[in-house]
This record gives structure tokens, C-alpha cells and sequence, in this order.
């Protein structure tokens, strides 16, 4: 019993690969590599995404330590008091600003003690303990890193190149169509130009 040769998946791969045989032009060829180019773009874009993925999170992970060991928990304690809540006399109701600055001092490692800037809510009063992060300076700095955040952060990460691989290649597909398609505009019109007065000539 001979096998089918015209099967939907021959039809299929024909039809990507735009044929075959000595009538396929060098514009065919090339879009067919763009072709295979853009399949490639999506099977590599996974792998790539969580290479990318590791990567973040090894480098998040070292940074969270290195800030967890550089930076300390302390109390601040206000110099004075901060300014009462601004509100607008015009028609609309008016919101309180969430947060000041305010004049404050905190101990520092050695048993020194430093003063600065905080900021707190608009109307706390002074001699107010105010929870602040500083490093081994004792200059105010900002809480490390979450560790729970990691993961957040690397997937946000790994969805650049998840999406952007195939999209970027996706672009230049067009791209790439658009200037064949232009191409072989032009070469059908000069090929029409040439044969065009001939055949008229044999009709006549």
C-alpha cells in the first residue's frame, strides 16, 4: 500500500518553507530564514528567561546580604515638634501631608550619637522615638532589601527577555517582509516593463 505523500504536515512545512524548486527566488530563501530565525527566538527565549531569572536572584540575594550586615535598626528621637497637617481654604477638601522632616538624634555604633533629618507624621510631638535604619556610620540610610521580594524581582526580570526576545525578533520579521515585498514589487514591474511591449506587438 504506498504511503500518502501529500499529508497536512508535508502541506504544512511546504507551505512555511514557501516551496521548493528552481522557480523559489533568492527573496523566498531569505524570508525563510527569517522564518527560522523568529521559531528560534521562541525556543530560546524560555531558557534564556530564567538564565535571566538566576542571575537576578543570585545577584538580589548577595545584595540583601551585604545590606542586611551593613545596615542596623535604631531609634531616632525628635528635637522638636513636627509641623501641624497643611490644609487648603479653597472649596476642595484638602489632604494632609503623609510625611515631614523633622530635626532628630540617634545613637550611632561606639556609643556616639548623630543628628539629622527625619521624616515622620505631620503633628508628632517632640521627644517621639521613631523607628530608622542606619549603617555602620550611623548615616540614615533606607531598609535592606526584603528577601521575600526576590522572587518578584527576578520574575519581573525574566519576563524582558521571555517577551521581549520574540517580540523584538517578531519586528524585524516584518520588517524584513515589507522590504521583500517591496523588492519583488520592483522586480515584477521591471519584469512587466520588458515583456509587456512584446506580447502587445504579438496581439496587434
Amino acid at each position: 500500500m504506498p504511503v500518502p505523500k501529500n499529508t497536512p504536515i508535508r502541506r504544512s512545512l511546504r507551505r512555511f518553507i514557501l516551496g521548493s524548486g528552481p522557480l523559489k527566488r533568492r527573496s523566498d530563501r531569505l524570508q525563510v530564514i527569517g522564518r527560522l530565525l523568529l521559531v528560534l527566538s521562541f525556543l530560546l527565549a524560555p531558557p534564556l528567561a530564567v538564565a535571566v531569572a538566576t542571575a537576578t536572584t543570585a545577584h538580589l540575594r548577595a545584595v540583601a546580604t551585604a545590606e542586611a550586615e551593613e545596615r542596623s535598626r535604631t531609634v531616632a528621637v525628635l528635637i522638636e515638634d513636627a509641623p501641624p497637617p497643611m490644609r487648603d481654604s479653597g472649596d476642595y477638601s484638602a489632604y494632609p501631608l503623609t510625611r515631614v522632616p523633622v530635626q532628630a538624634v540617634w545613637a550611632v555604633p561606639g556609643g556616639a550619637t548623630s543628628a539629622g533629618i527625619v521624616m515622620v507624621p505631620p503633628g508628632t510631638a517632640a521627644d517621639t522615638a521613631v523607628p530608622v535604619w542606619v549603617d555602620r556610620r550611623g548615616e540614615l540610610t533606607g531598609a535592606p532589601t526584603d528577601p521575600a521580594s526576590l522572587p518578584g524581582s527576578a520574575a519581573a526580570m525574566a519576563a524582558l527577555p521571555l517577551v521581549g526576545v520574540p517580540l523584538a525578533a517578531w519586528t524585524l520579521y516584518a520588517f524584513l517582509c515589507f522590504a521583500l515585498d517591496a523588492q519583488r514589487d520592483r522586480r515584477w514591474s521591471q519584469d512587466w516593463a520588458a515583456v509587456e511591449p512584446e506580447w502587445k506587438s504579438r496581439l496587434l
